[in-house]
């Protein structure tokens, strides 16, 4: 991939704008268009958001920070007390290294214009462009704090703003100033999403007040005590993703944990994107290349517990698979409702075809979801649908609920499949869009 940075703006202006370094992903592939970014998705078709306070590495190694992230696989990484080129971090400008190290965008805007040498302050990590950043002041009764206000292109049509924020830790009256002003810098924007260290328990008026206009991810997805201070023996709740009020599909949320890289454990929230889901995201088959050669049509069996629409047809292709696919969708009983010819896209990977025109599906009603390959080298996982596969308002029901799933049959040119061999998962899936 191509290595852009985006220019760092004056010493003069400073004051007043953000000082932001953007990294693109290294990795060996072109960069993807714009349009297609949303193939990139988190397990389970969702957008997976992570906070840290990585307390500028001074408990561990930065490698070792990334490898917590890494192991993650966020989406968007909102971190705080960052360094960049202060002397006691030896003079690394830890947000492009862990840009890196992760394989992400970076942008830095610092809370210290001038700090050891160096500056201090927040950093946003994105695996999609980066497209703004603002700096804003926050009251502060000492150090000054800030909220780091990002744009973040997901695909072509969705633009979300991130705000980042570490608060103050000398008193709650601060801390209420600095709610009031990040709740008026982000007002009427309704898929925000904010995170940080906010140096509060969620019983605190500064977090009631954040809670006026946005919702607590932990509040909706999580279980236990979402504790992450300290990190060796957390007693206390203080890290958050909050999210705007246009954000309400079904969510999960954790704590990660990570005892010793810093003093603080991240939070991970996973949010269904309304507008796109799919089952299976960017997880990979077990058996990425079935040695079975001959020609075949595999799929699985799905449903959704909303109406709405397919939009593409989705599937995973192996190093062995030759050129050419149709992917199709059926009715329960074998009715075809749409098939498309897939373009080969990165091999190995998700393939993705959209729809000419989107198909409305019933809420509740099974339908299969399939593609024919000529060589068959299909991706498969034995057993992959014992159990149920439910992401957001999809399921992909379990093998014996269904009398069988998945589905395959054997034909030159393919066709409805309804043979099940071992609740095999063959790696087909959708993109589905919610009714409003």
């Amino acid at each position: 991939m191509s290595h852009r940075r985006l220019s760092t703006l004056l010493p003069l202006l400073l004051s007043v704008l953000a000082l932001t370094r953007c990294a693109p992903p290294e990795a060996s592939e072109p960069d993807a268009p714009l349009e297609e970014s949303t193939q990139a998705l988190s397990p389970g078709g969702g957008l997976r958001v992570m906070t840290y306070n990585i307390k500028h590495g001074e408990l561990s190694s930065l490698e070792a920070i990334a490898s917590v992230i890494n192991g993650q696989a966020p989406d968007i990484v909102a971190l705080q007390e960052v360094d960049v080129l202060t002397n006691r971090s030896g003079k690394v400008d830890q947000a492009t290294r862990l840009g890196q190290l992760t394989g992400m965008y970076a942008s830095f805007v610092p809370s210290l214009l001038s700090y050891d040498g160096g500056q201090y302050g927040l950093t946003l990590l994105s695996r999609y462009p980066i497209v703004s950043s603002q700096r804003i002041p926050l009251t502060s009764a000492a150090e000054q704090r800030i909220l780091a206000l990002y744009e973040v292109q997901l695909d072509a049509a969705h633009r979300i703003p991130v705000g980042v924020s570490h608060f103050g830790p000398t008193g709650a009256t601060e801390r209420n100033s600095q709610a009031a002003e990040v709740k008026a810098a982000l007002a009427g924007r309704t898929w925000a999403v904010f995170a940080g260290d906010f140096n509060a328990t969620p019983s605190e008026s500064s977090i009631t007040s954040l809670l006026q206009q946005f919702t607590d991810a932990w509040a909706r997805g999580g279980s236990g005590s979402g504790y992450t201070s300290s990190a060796s023996f957390p007693t206390k709740r203080i890290d958050y993703v909050m999210l705007g009020s246009s954000w309400t599909s079904p969510l999960t949320a954790s704590v990660v944990g990570a005892s010793s890289q810093s003093d603080h454990r991240p939070v991970v929230a996973t949010l269904i994107l309304p507008w796109s889901q799919t089952l299976l995201g960017d997880r990979t088959p077990g058996t990425a290349v079935q040695a079975d050669t001959k020609a075949v049509e595999v799929g699985v069996r799905f449903r959704s517990n909303v109406a709405g629409t397919i939009e593409a047809l989705r599937f995973y292709r192996g190093t062995g698979n030759a050129n050419g696919y149709v992917a199709r969708l059926w009715t329960h009983s074998g009715t075809l409702l749409a098939q498309v010819s897939v373009r080969d896209g990165r091999l190995p990977g998700w393939q993705e075809a959209t729809l000419p025109a989107p198909v409305s599906i019933t809420a509740g009603t099974t339908y299969v979801v399939s593609y024919y390959s000529s060589n068959g080298q299909f991706a498969r996982d034995v057993n992959g649908l014992t159990n149920a596969i439910v992401s957001g308002n999809l399921t992909a029901p379990a093998s014996a609920s269904v009398g069988g799933n998945g589905v395959y049959v054997y034909a030159t040119g393919g066709g409805f499949p309804t043979s099940s061999y071992k609740d095999t998962n063959y790696w087909v899936d959708v993109r589905f869009k919610p009714a409003q």
